[in-house]
C-alpha cells in the first residue's frame, strides 16, 4: 500500500495543466523546506501524486483562452520570500491594504441572498462555473466529475493510502465524487465503506454555503444515505477575508457525520489561517497557491507523510 496526493483545483479561468500543477507543486514544496527543511521537500517529491486538471473545461464553458501564467509565478516567488512566522493577522492586513480581487463576492454565496432567492442568478453572474456545476441541464458538472472519478477509482483499487487536497469548487467535485463511491450501485459494493480517504483535506470550500449544501449529492437523503462513507480524518482550512469560504467552520454543517460514525474523528477546521497571496497588486485570500504554501498547511502534509 503506497502513499498517494491527489490535488484538484478550483473555479476560474486557469492556466494549462502543466503549468498549473508546476505552480502548485511548487508553493507545497517551499512550504515544506521552508517549515521543515530539504528532507520534507524530498519526501514530497518522492511520494506519489495526481494532478486532477478541469481547467480546459472551465476555460472552454466561460469561453476564455488559457491564462498566461506569468502573474500567478511572480505572487508565488512573492510568497516564498516570507517566512513561516510572517503568515499573521499583521502581514495580512499589511497585503490586503491595496484591496481585494473581487471583493463584492463576499455576499453571493450568503443565506440571506438563497432566502429571497437572489443567490442562484447572483452566482450565475460573478461565478457562471459553479452555478453550471449544479445545473443538471449543463454537462458541465458530470464532466469535471468524471476528471476525478477514474483517479479516485485507481487509487482505492491499488489499496493506496490516500490524501485528497482539494480547493474551492474542487471541494465539491470531491464531496459528490466521495459520495458516488458510497452510494451509486456500480460502486457502492466494492468503494462504499470498504475504501477511505485516509485524509480529506478542503481549502477555501464552499461546503458550508446553505445554498452549496442544497445542490450536492446526498442531499434530499435521510441518515448516512445523505453522506460519503469514505472519509476517515477531514481537515478543513478556510483564510480570512476568504469570500467563497465564507462559513469557514465545517465541523458544525457536517457534524451528524461524526454521529452516525462516519467519520474516524470530528472535522478539523483551522481558521483563521492568513493566506498572504497578492497578484496584479491586489490581495487573494482565495488563492491556491497562498493556501498551499501556509505553514499550517505544511505541517498537516508533513505530518501525514511522516505517519
Amino acid at each position: 500500500m503506497a502513499k498517494r496526493i491527489i490535488f484538484i483545483h478550483g473555479r476560474a479561468q486557469k492556466p494549462n495543466k502543466e503549468n498549473l500543477k508546476k505552480l502548485w507543486y511548487q508553493a507545497v514544496q517551499f512550504g515544506l523546506n521552508r517549515s521543515f527543511g530539504s528532507e520534507a521537500e524530498t519526501a514530497f517529491k518522492s511520494v506519489k501524486k495526481d494532478f486532477v486538471y478541469f481547467g480546459d473545461l472551465s476555460n472552454e464553458l466561460l469561453k476564455l483562452p488559457d491564462e498566461d501564467p506569468t502573474s500567478r509565478f511572480k505572487a508565488l516567488e512573492v510568497l516564498q520570500s516570507y517566512s513561516s512566522s510572517q503568515f499573521t493577522r499583521k502581514k495580512y492586513k499589511e497585503v490586503s491594504e491595496a484591496g481585494f480581487i473581487k471583493e463584492a463576492l463576499a455576499d453571493t454565496f450568503s443565506a440571506l441572498f438563497g432566502s429571497i432567492g437572489l443567490a442562484e442568478p447572483l452566482i450565475t453572474k460573478v461565478a457562471p462555473d459553479m452555478a453550471h456545476y449544479w445545473n443538471e441541464g449543463s454537462y458541465f458538472g458530470s464532466n469535471v466529475r468524471h476528471r476525478l472519478t477514474p483517479c479516485l477509482k485507481r487509487a482505492f483499487d491499488r489499496n493506496d493510502q490516500i490524501m485528497l487536497v482539494s480547493h474551492s469548487l474542487g471541494t465539491m467535485i470531491s464531496f459528490d465524487n466521495l459520495w458516488k463511491f458510497s452510494h451509486y450501485g456500480e460502486y457502492r459494493s466494492d468503494y462504499g465503506s470498504n475504501k477511505k480517504i485516509d485524509l480529506f483535506v478542503t481549502m477555501g470550500s464552499p461546503l458550508g454555503d446553505e445554498n452549496v449544501k442544497a445542490r450536492l449529492k446526498g442531499r434530499n437523503s435521510k441518515g448516512a444515505f445523505k453522506y460519503p462513507t469514505n472519509i476517515s480524518r477531514w481537515y478543513n482550512f478556510s483564510a480570512e477575508d476568504d469570500y467563497i469560504s465564507h462559513d469557514s467552520r465545517l465541523k458544525n454543517d457536517y457534524k451528524e457525520m461524526m454521529e452516525l460514525g462516519l467519520l474516524g474523528e470530528p472535522i478539523k477546521d483551522c481558521h483563521p489561517i492568513y493566506n498572504l497571496n497578492v497578484r496584479n497588486g491586489k490581495s487573494n485570500p482565495h488563492s491556491s497557491i497562498g493556501y498551499l504554501i501556509n505553514p499550517k498547511f505544511s505541517e498537516l502534509l508533513n505530518e501525514w507523510l511522516n505517519s
